[in-house]
């Protein structure tokens, strides 16, 4: 496949553009008192991605298209975007704690880990390790699913 390589510059600076927009259209449900730096925040990010843009197409203009490996890396990013979205489903179903740990698996698996033992070993770690922040550090709540609910 060939492209230009300011391209994905191109692609990223619209999207984030579009992120931006969506930032801005939030941006009356704030408190008048505290909207002044998230506005200040939101357009000076959008000024610079603009900036970005006209950059990359200015110097795409003069680039020819070079062979890269984007099929190749695709056969790989879409699969994982794929069990990131199974994981935020999964989320909601099981809970943080039993989410985390099967998605964590499965991305070793995915990525050919083949130390049985250190994958395990740092799942239960990181997971309730991170559990651990967020609910006393953080004071967050994470989601306790709604099937283990059910159960209990």
């Amino acid at each position: 496949m060939k492209i230009k390589k300011s391209f994905p510059d191109v692609i990223i600076s619209l999207l984030l553009l579009g992120f931006f927009a969506s930032l801005l259209a939030q941006t009356p449900a704030i408190p008048q008192v505290s909207r002044s730096y998230p506005f200040a925040l939101i357009v000076i990010s959008a000024l610079m991605t603009v900036y970005l843009l006209i950059r990359s197409l200015v110097k795409m203009r003069n680039e020819t298209p070079q062979e890269t490996q984007a099929g190749e890396q695709a056969k790989v990013i879409f699969p994982y975007c794929l069990m990131i979205i199974g994981y935020i489903l999964l989320l909601t179903l099981i809970g943080y704690i039993l989410a985390t740990m099967v998605f964590m698996i499965a991305s070793f698996c995915f990525l050919k880990l083949k130390n049985k033992v250190a994958m395990i070993v740092i799942t239960v770690v990181t997971t309730l390790l991170l559990y651990y922040i967020f609910t006393n550090f953080l004071v967050v709540i994470l989601p306790k699913g709604s099937l283990i609910n059910l159960a209990f």
